[in-house]
């Protein structure tokens, strides 16, 4: 009579299962609060580039069209920001007019609470120029028919070239990871992005 051996049977232990999700844990803490920073990042990025972009457009249509156009910043909810093609003076987005959404989690930053933004004018403003830039998300940017920033000058007019150089820039903060950027529009109608790090203000 023959003896059948039993046979073996391969597997994990509880310890060797329990090792490998102690790792995986492990590699996850590191993981996800990179994976959270990066979407952070995206939606702030992304709210200045699709501002900066608005603002291109109010510049080439003001161009096109030979005529002076306000850009806004609208806080919201939602918070958005459109070309004014229309004139309706800042009510709101009208049919027929470029806009973007800001994100929920993107804050328009006035001037007075941004950081290092003498840092910021040294960099995109001539040196030497005098010209204050104004906070586009108080008061709209302005493009003339030459493409240029330009001020209001008169209660009820648009705006003249009489005022000299004028330059903008926007101030954007996410409100969960607390980082800024900015888009800035020089005197010669440049419009530039830029990060705030440790080391001030980088270009984008």
């Amino acid at each position: 009579m023959r003896r059948e051996k039993n046979k073996c049977q391969s597997g994990f232990s509880v310890i060797e299962l329990m090792v490998v999700c102690l790792v995986i844990l492990i590699v996850a803490g590191y993981a996800v609060p990179n994976v959270l920073n990066f979407i952070h990042m995206a939606k702030l990025r992304g709210s200045a580039s699709d501002y900066a972009s608005l603002l291109q457009v109010g510049r080439i249509r003001s161009v096109q069209d030979d005529t002076f156009y306000k850009t806004y910043v609208i806080a919201g909810p939602p918070q958005q920001a459109y070309v004014d093609l229309t004139n309706n003076g800042g009510t709101g987005v009208a049919p027929g007019d470029p806009s973007i959404q800001v994100s929920s989690e993107v804050i328009p930053i006035a001037k007075g609470g941004a950081p290092d933004t003498a840092n910021l004018s040294g960099q995109f403003l001539p040196a030497g120029s005098g010209v204050i830039p104004q906070d586009a998300t108080a008061t709209p940017v302005i493009f003339s028919p030459r493409g240029l920033p330009c001020t209001t000058q008169l209660a009820g007019a648009v705006c003249t070239s009489a005022g000299g150089p004028t330059a903008y820039w926007a101030f954007f903060e996410n409100n969960i990871n607390k980082v800024f950027e900015a888009v800035t529009v020089s005197p010669a109608g440049r419009v530039q992005k830029w990060q705030h790090g440790t080391g001030g203000w980088s270009k984008l």
